[in-house]
């Protein structure tokens, strides 16, 4: 028998989607197409939840532009005072996901870190002092190598 353990880089919610944290300001418009100043504070292949002085009903059609993904159109589902939690109304296909918030340079980073905290202890990683967990600069060849890797297996994960 094989047992196995995944961890997940985000929080899994009641529906079973994976909600990543991303703080980030966007640009919202409803019905009348004026853009409005939001922050989504995070997002799924299947929804997200901004925050927004302005109130949204239930039912309110929107599209939201997502940095590195384009605009996509979604409806909110639900708000309470200024939280507001919208679900796309196609989901995001894993080529937009990679890319959604991108200008997030820190993302893959943190990605990359969290995922190093959580090797093993026999693992040569784990051994390293801490400033080998330390982002290097993006110039680095080697950096490049492993932030694709920690992509491609995030691309993976999410097509499974």
């Amino acid at each position: 028998m094989l047992v196995a353990r995944l961890e997940v880089l985000g929080e899994v919610d009641p529906r079973g989607a994976i909600r990543f944290h991303v703080a980030s300001e966007s640009i919202l418009r409803g019905a009348d197409g004026r853009p409005i100043e939001v922050l989504v504070d995070n997002f799924s292949r299947t929804g997200f939840l901004f925050v927004s002085e302005e109130a949204f009903p239930a039912g309110t059609l929107i599209a939201i532009g997502l940095s590195g993904a384009g605009s996509r159109e979604a409806q909110v589902v639900w708000q309470e005072g200024s939280r507001h939690g919208c679900e796309f109304l196609v989901p995001l296909p894993q080529s937009k996901m990679a890319r959604a918030f991108q200008g997030q340079a820190d993302i893959l980073a943190n990605l990359e870190a969290e995922l190093r905290k959580r090797l093993p202890q026999g693992q040569p990683a784990a051994a390293k002092a801490p400033d080998a967990l330390r982002p290097r600069p993006e110039t680095s060849p080697a950096r490049h190598v492993r932030k694709q890797k920690l992509v491609d297996a995030i691309r993976q994960f999410l097509d499974d």
